[in-house]
């Protein structure tokens, strides 16, 4: 069976097929774009437009160097969390204020345990709504992450770039981190901070569909084991975080990484400890 399901992606991969597919997969992407805002679930966007205008907010990663403690520091800040970071709840006070998982792999995988998380506000993958997800915890709304698609897969995206209008779609950046930084930015904080955010990965593509695997590296926090969800192309990550870097430059929305350690050096270094002596 597992042969099968290889032998299947495979196929799929073949530049034959993506050419083929190329038209047919990409209006659908465009049409879903311009339909998605006129559903209920922009409406729900729509209302959280500005609602932390010139307020600070922490993004947080799964990265290994994350800890319960400096979560419990994080409890009573504004907080984005994401995919499996609901395993260091049973540690920890600390509840993230939005919640996001953006991959639909990772949602498939998980959706048991995200379908019962009791968080007021709960962001997920437009695939979470065929398995009815919403209809089990109300506090769900699916979100749509819009990319091109594109005949060699592991190519870089061009014109990568911040949604202005996450009620419509957000930019696919290949991690949740970008997408949670683009709501922080639609909800108007002006300071955004990354915590635990390590930025490297035990496996990776580089943008020729090159496999990276370094058995050395820790993927992520505590005892959490690694799972084969989609390898990411590093290269299209940091265009991601480039894209919101300037973005941020241009509307004078400050963003720092306040990560203890870990290789991410884009953003401006800031110490969590310092930045929790200031006041919101």
């Amino acid at each position: 069976m597992e042969e099968n399901k290889g032998l299947l992606f495979r196929i799929k991969q073949t530049d034959l097929i993506r050419v083929a597919a190329y038209p047919f997969v990409n209006g659908i992407r465009l049409f879903r774009k311009w339909f998605y805002r006129y559903g209920k679930e922009a409406k729900k966007i729509r209302k959280l437009r500005g609602i932390h205008r010139g307020q600070r907010c922490f993004i947080i990663g799964n990265g290994p160097s994350l800890t319960p403690d400096d979560l419990t520091l994080l409890k009573d800040e504004y907080c984005f969390g994401a995919n499996r970071v609901f395993e260091m709840f049973d540690q920890t006070p600390w509840r993230p204020t939005y919640y996001f998982c953006a991959d639909s792999f990772v949602l498939s995988d998980q959706k048991e345990k995200i379908k019962t998380l009791d968080l007021d506000y709960i962001f997920l993958h437009l695939e979470g709504k065929k398995d009815g997800l919403h209809r089990v915890n109300p506090n769900i709304t699916y979100i749509n992450n819009y990319y091109p698609f594109m005949v060699k897969r592991y190519h870089r995206m061009k014109h990568l770039h911040v949604s202005q209008d996450v009620s419509s779609y957000f930019y696919g950046g290949e991690t949740v981190t970008f997408t949670a930084i683009q709501m922080a930015l639609y909800m108007g904080f002006q300071e955004i901070y990354l915590v635990g955010v390590d930025h490297f990965y035990s496996r990776r593509m580089d943008s020729k569909g090159n496999f990276i695997y370094d058995p050395k590296v820790k993927d992520y926090f505590g005892s959490l084991q690694s799972k084969n969800y989609n390898i990411q192309n590093f290269e299209i990550v940091d265009d991601a975080y480039q894209a919101a870097k300037e973005y941020c430059g241009l509307h004078g929305v400050k963003i720092r990484n306040a990560t203890r350690g870990g290789a991410l050096e884009i953003f401006e270094r800031e110490d969590l400890d310092e930045v929790l002596k200031k006041k919101s």
